[in-house]
């Protein structure tokens, strides 16, 4: 079985100590590695992910490479494009993870999983385990009191 490592990132403004059902919805998980999507698709998969700044670096760099390869003659420069296509389908959860970054979400985990469900189940499992714990006390201890006086140790009266 293959393990994989997810991005768990939330909205802006979601706190997983307050997590309520439709945040728990809007929750993404993002596989960190390859995508045969972005590799066989690059400029539609980037547009269907919403991720317009790869989307014009994509298109920015093939239209480079389409120089090189006039410069360097159509093998080297098709040789290029093939390991450039492959360098982003590698990068595809990164570049993924990135475009949400800077929407402002905020990764809040990475989960080991060989499917995007156990990943989900494992990411709540945790959420759910942590809420359930006793929180220490905050701030210093209030001192004990009682009704009897207590000098060291006999009670006094």
């Amino acid at each position: 079985m293959q393990l994989a490592v997810y991005y768990v990132m939330t909205e802006p403004g979601v706190s997983l100590d307050h997590l309520k059902d439709e945040d728990a919805r809007n929750i993404k998980f993002v596989k960190d590695g390859f995508s045969w999507w972005a590799m066989l698709f690059p400029l539609l998969w980037s547009l269907y992910n919403r991720m317009w700044l790869v989307f014009l670096g994509y298109l920015a760099a093939i239209i480079a490479l389409v120089f090189v390869a006039d410069a360097f003659g159509s093998t080297t420069g098709g040789f290029i494009t093939v390991l450039a296509t492959l360098f982003f389908a590698m990068e595809a959860g990164f570049l993924k993870s990135w475009s949400l970054r800077r929407k402002n979400w905020q990764t809040v985990g990475f989960i080991t999983a060989s499917n995007l469900d156990e990943a989900e189940i494992r990411f709540f499992d945790r959420v759910s385990r942590r809420k359930g714990e006793a929180r220490p006390p905050q701030g210093p201890l209030a001192p004990q009191t009682s009704d009897t006086d207590v000098v060291g140790m006999t009670l006094k009266r």
